[in-house]
């Protein structure tokens, strides 16, 4: 599906880091995000840097994922806006110990309470795009009718012709 969702971008290119081997794929284990982060860091130059972006939407739980202290201290993240979310929550979206402090926030502001912790978060606030998984599954749960306003319609066509999505987490 990524392969389809660029094909018209020659900026992009997907990759197959997370992709299951074939003989493995029976013993199926999770895909951490911090063991493809050390993965693609493996694969840059001395002084490439590397960035997470992600959507406030997401980041409001990663405190809950697998090793999140470590993750965020791997790369920078770019936290981009999306509606009906405010940037104002990133840092109680940390986990507790990476949490800046009232009195840090005031002395220091975010960026210098999280540089102590080796922390790097750079906000996007004009980015706006409202598309999001949740979105996708929910419009293949009513039917699909809607999905080709959410993906590339190639995507959409592979999604239906794999019949993938059909069972939605509460449905």
């Amino acid at each position: 599906m990524v392969t389809l969702a660029v094909a018209d971008e020659p900026d992009f290119l997907p990759s197959l880091l997370e992709a299951p081997e074939p003989e493995v794929h029976m013993e199926r284990r999770p895909s951490y995000t911090i063991d493809t982060v050390r993965r693609v860091k493996a694969g840059l130059r001395r002084g490439d840097r590397l960035y997470f972006l992600i959507g406030i939407d997401a980041f409001r739980e990663i405190a809950k994922w697998h090793k999140a202290g470590e993750l965020l201290r791997e790369c920078e993240f770019i936290v981009a806006a999306r509606p009906g979310y405010s940037l104002e929550n990133v840092a109680s979206s940390l986990p507790n110990d990476l949490r800046p402090t009232l009195k840090e926030l005031r002395a220091d502001g975010l960026d210098g309470a999280l540089g102590r912790r080796r922390v790097i978060l750079h906000l996007l606030p004009d980015t706006h795009e409202n598309v999001s998984a949740t979105q996708v599954r929910t419009a293949i749960k009513k039917g699909g009718g809607q999905l080709k306003k959410l993906v590339p319609d190639a995507v959409a066509e592979y999604i239906k012709k794999e019949g993938l999505y059909k069972k939605v987490a509460g449905g």
